[in-house]
């Protein structure tokens, strides 16, 4: 074994932590993180330092909480003089490179209309794509839209589920963004097969991420059993002395810009929503899969240091909230995480709680 491990970290956005068959969820169908958890160590109770995107990503990447990052809500730049763990491993010796998005700075076209904003981040390759590009609301530079070019694939597009306005098919697997998140990842470790050189690889994929559109043959195992699927857990009134934030999410997530209105949504759209987001899931593990399968082709499985989490949960209807908002309910940032690699415990559960701002230290010690 080499003395400085390889580490592919793999962070979704958006994933709370009962999605997965290690977590206890026996509906969803996630193999290769199930196989992840035996041959690692998986946290029970995990959680981020935020509910939203930036504040968390630019804490578990530097090792410092939101207020001493001074990053604290979406839409803001992280200060130009924060540490990245990607910045300090490449300084170490490390090839550092990223797939998805960074979301460290503000994403909006309308402040960055090219590429987000970048600090000295330490990735030397950076094949960035924040989210699926939707007609209007994408970047010339989305590296995904590309590679959907570059295929001769139709571009990113939508079909609605018959009968709702919550839920749409989207992408064949093939030409999924998940798929291309993960593929970037495996030429990558393809790669470094021969390389004496340490690396990190980011996989930083944007689903289960709302909207709701995994792929037709993802979606559809659900569909026949509908009905099976757990409602959200709501009692009616639960909101009356909470914060006005939650309550005006109850009636449209994200302040009303995202729509998600709970009381106007049957039982059959609660229903369906769950299935896609667990549809969306079920493919991240697909690609996991092929990304393990990689490191094992290529010989690097026994000197990589794995990380599977997300970036913070999905209300998913819980408590009466769709999405996520500016409030700690468990929902919102209990994750999962499963670290796997040399000189770690197999099939070890660990059920203190942990943070993921302990994940920068961590990484750095192990290096």
């Amino acid at each position: 074994m080499a003395d400085k491990p390889n580490i592919l970290w793999i962070c979704t956005d958006q994933q709370r932590w009962d999605t997965l068959g290690c977590y206890g969820n026996a509906r969803v169908r996630s193999p290769n993180i199930d196989r992840l958890a035996r041959e690692g160590v998986l946290f029970e109770r995990a959680f981020s330092q935020s509910p939203v995107c930036t504040p968390s990503r630019a804490s578990f990447l530097t090792g410092r909480y939101p207020r001493t990052t001074r990053t604290r809500q979406n839409g803001q730049d992280i200060p130009a003089d924060e540490k990245l763990v990607s910045r300090l491993l490449a300084d170490g010796g490390y090839t550092c490179g990223l797939s998805g998005k960074l979301h460290l700075s503000a994403c909006h076209k309308s402040v960055a209309p090219d590429h987000e904003r970048r600090i000295d981040d330490g990735y030397a390759i950076f094949h960035w794509s924040h989210h699926p590009g939707r007609p209007g609301n994408s970047w010339p530079t989305n590296e995904y839209d590309l590679w959907l070019r570059e295929k001769g694939s139709r571009p990113y597009g939508t079909t609605p589920v018959e009968g709702s306005k919550f839920v749409s098919y989207g992408m064949d697997e093939a030409d999924h963004q998940t798929t291309w998140c993960a593929q970037k990842a495996i030429t990558f470790i393809e790669a470094h097969e021969a390389s004496a050189r340490p690396w990190m690889f980011s996989v930083n994929i944007f689903d289960p991420h709302h909207p709701f559109d995994p792929p037709r043959e993802y979606l559809d195992r659900y569909l026949d059993d509908l009905d099976a699927i757990p409602l959200p857990e709501y009692v009616p009134g639960e909101l009356d002395d909470k914060t006005r934030a939650q309550r005006i999410d109850h009636e449209g997530a994200y302040g009303g810009n995202a729509g998600f209105p709970y009381d106007a949504m049957t039982e059959r759209d609660h229903r369906l929503v769950r299935a896609a987001y667990w549809a969306m899931c079920d493919l991240i593990d697909s690609q996991v899969g092929r990304m393990l399968d990689a490191l094992e082709r290529t010989g690097q499985r026994d000197n990589t240091i794995v990380i599977f989490m997300s970036d913070h949960g999905e209300m998913l209807g819980d408590h009466g909230i769709y999405l996520k908002g500016p409030y700690f309910y468990e929902e919102a940032i209990h994750v999962p995480l499963i670290v796997s690699g040399p000189g770690l415990a197999r099939g070890a559960r660990v059920a203190g709680m942990v943070e993921l701002v302990d994940l920068a230290p961590t990484l750095l010690e192990a290096a």
